[in-house]
Parts: C-alpha cells; sequence; structure tokens
C-alpha cells in the first residue's frame, strides 16, 4: 500500500476503535511494520485535523497510545448524544467504586468485589473508561478522560468525580460502603453475587 493508503488505514483504526491505541497494537492490527513509520503517519493524522481547525483531534496518550477524540470544547455540547456503554450491574458497581477510590489499588477493589471484578476492570479499561497502571505487585486504577466525557464531567477531575460518587456509593452500595468502613470484615470471604 503506498502513504495515502496507510494513512486512511490508520485513520479508521484510530476512528473506530474508541479508545486509545499503541504503536504496538495498531502495529499489529494493521500489519505495518515500522513503528517509526507508523508514528509519522499518525502524526500526519493530527496535523491535518487541527490545521482544518476540526472538532476531531487525534492525541498521544499514556506515552505511546493514541486517541481520536472529541475536542474538549465541542465534547460538552455533544456530550448527550454519544451512546452509553452498556454494562451490566456488577461492573457499574465496580466502575462507581474506581471513580469514588481513585487512585486505588486493583487488590482493594477485589478484595471488596470479588473476583469477578477482575473481569469487570479487564471490559472497563477495553472500554476506555478506566486506566490501570503497574503499581507495586498490583495495578493502580483510576478513570480516564473518555469516562469523564461520557458522565458529563467537564474534566477528568479524581476530587470533582469522587466528591459526586460518594453520594452514588453511600445510597447504592452501603454494603461495600460497610467493607470500606471496616464494619464488614466477618463477611469478606463472601463474594458479592453479580
Amino acid at each position: 500500500m503506498g502513504l495515502l493508503e496507510d494513512k486512511a488505514l490508520v485513520e479508521a483504526a484510530l476512528f473506530v476503535a474508541g479508545r486509545p491505541l499503541s504503536l504496538k497494537e495498531l502495529s499489529k492490527a494493521l500489519g505495518i511494520k515500522s513503528l517509526e513509520y507508523l508514528e509519522k503517519l499518525i502524526e500526519l493524522i493530527a496535523a491535518e485535523y487541527a490545521e482544518r481547525k476540526s472538532a476531531i483531534e487525534v492525541v498521544r496518550v499514556l506515552e505511546d497510545k493514541y486517541v481520536m477524540q472529541v475536542k474538549q470544547e465541542y465534547s460538552q455540547r455533544v456530550i448527550h448524544l454519544m451512546p452509553k456503554p452498556d454494562l451490566r450491574t456488577g461492573e457499574l458497581k465496580t466502575l462507581a467504586l474506581i471513580a469514588y477510590l481513585q487512585p486505588v489499588e486493583q487488590s482493594k477493589i477485589i478484595k471488596l468485589r470479588g473476583s469477578q471484578a477482575y473481569e469487570h476492570i479487564k471490559r472497563l479499561v477495553e472500554m476506555g473508561l478506566v486506566y490501570a497502571e503497574p503499581y507495586e505487585r498490583t495495578k493502580l486504577l483510576g478513570t480516564t478522560k473518555k469516562f469523564a466525557e461520557l458522565y458529563g464531567f467537564p474534566e477528568n477531575d479524581p476530587v470533582l468525580i469522587k466528591e459526586a460518587f460518594k453520594k452514588v456509593v453511600n445510597a447504592e452500595y452501603s454494603d461495600l460502603m460497610a467493607k470500606l468502613e471496616g464494619k464488614g470484615e466477618e463477611k469478606e470471604e463472601e463474594a458479592p453475587s453479580d
């Protein structure tokens, strides 16, 4: 393929992914071996969007990952049009806890939610709602910019998000709040069934 076709393919991949993609992921998915060439293609795409003052931007996030997204100044005006993610009850509970406790160790979420939370966290990361960074012998979890946009926050500010989710967690998940406060330690062996 030529430059124009390669660039179009990368643009299509960034568009359909809806989440940050690493150069390695793109390389593997698209069959473009050179990471340097791939990075140059992404830079060209980003420059084209910037030059025409588009509402869409391509930005580098989390070291070597790139994402195509709506610029912040437009996202709040169109947020109501975004499809809400199709999350099951257990995934929503896990997401609410991560939002409330962030940054939080994955091991703490597993302790509170049970081993099924590993799958919840995996799905939330894949959807781009939660980040997971290596931290000691576990991972550190928190919400992403996509989460903030999707749930109507002006920015991914953990303090603002924690405050909003404090009411949700206290009202909806009193069983988990009891565990957080140490009142439910005798029930820790029982994993919640979601």
